[in-house]
């Protein structure tokens, strides 16, 4: 059963409904900030078309919106990497590894890999099918999990697939829509964010979970960022949303959302999304 907020009065800009427990991450439309469990945002940056991001322990930000960078606090670009192809749009994944490096996944060309600090490719590469019929929808999110697996969404093919350290393909799992984000949770289910519905899968194919919005007249759609937190409960961001619409929100296992984000009168899309707990030193999101 999904439980609407409690109140859902004309929005403005911040937190309704409730608030997160810790501050978030979030990637906007042009920009990257820190938002208070106030709703103000207390740290901004500035970004291009922003499709992944992440708040790193040391304090610098690591984005994908084309290219792949990192900045300090103060916004100084210290790391950059680009696709040499950029027909498609170049990077749209990023996740810096344990090792240092970092993981890319280039859109443009279809290619999953590791770049160095020093910006040379390294270890074994994991190719995809460009989509046919466009090619911008080729790739989202990637992840390197603990075990060397790695998870990999092919949006516009509706289908997520894990792939072994040998570039075996050991899972696929098809979506009903573009598969955006894809998260495990601790017993090796895995959690896909695919706009209009999140869905819970299990190794074995099986549907443990679905939340749809629509289904409860919750104005939230077009849902891509997911950061599952220990607790359960997913924070979960929106590309493209409306003003008064939502940006970000928190829904538990029994999809009660407790609270969401508005940006107010304007058009906005968030979506990344991190919450930072300090109890969470590398978020699997």
């Amino acid at each position: 059963m999904i439980v609407a907020l409690a109140a859902l009065a004309p929005a403005h800009a911040g937190f309704e409904g409730g608030r997160p427990e810790h501050p978030i991450f979030v990637a906007g439309s042009g920009y990257l900030a820190e938002v208070g469990t106030d709703g103000a945002v207390t740290r901004r940056w500035r970004g291009g078309n922003n499709n992944d991001a992440w708040r790193l322990p040391n304090g610098n930000i690591l984005v994908a919106d084309g290219a792949a960078w990192e900045a300090t606090p103060d916004g100084k670009r210290v790391w950059r990497y680009e696709a040499k192809e950029k027909r498609g749009g170049g990077v749209y994944s990023a996740q810096r590894l344990p090792n240092g490096n970092t993981l890319i996944a280039e859109n443009s060309t279809g290619r999953i890999f590791e770049v160095a600090p020093d910006g040379g490719t390294v270890g074994k590469v994991i190719q995809v099918p460009l989509n046919a019929k466009d090619r911008h929808q080729t790739l989202r999110m990637a992840r390197r999990l603990p075990n060397g697996d790695t998870l990999v969404c092919r949006s516009g093919a509706g289908i997520v697939e894990r792939y072994d350290a040998d570039l075996k393909c050991v899972w696929r799992q098809p979506v009903p829509g573009l598969a955006f984000a894809a998260v495990p949770d601790a017993a090796g289910n895995v959690y896909v964010s695919c706009l209009d519905r999140i869905q819970l899968w299990s190794p074995d194919h099986r549907l443990l979970w679905e939340f749809v919005p629509a289904r409860a007249g919750l104005p939230i759609a077009n849902m891509t960022g997911l950061h599952l937190l220990p607790n359960g409960n997913l924070v979960v961001g929106c590309y493209a949303y409306g003003p008064n619409q939502t940006g970000v929100f928190e829904v538990t296992p029994r999809q009660t959302v407790l609270w969401r984000y508005v940006s107010g009168a304007k058009r906005d899309s968030h979506m990344a999304v991190q919450a930072l707990d300090p109890a969470i030193a590398a978020p699997n999101r």
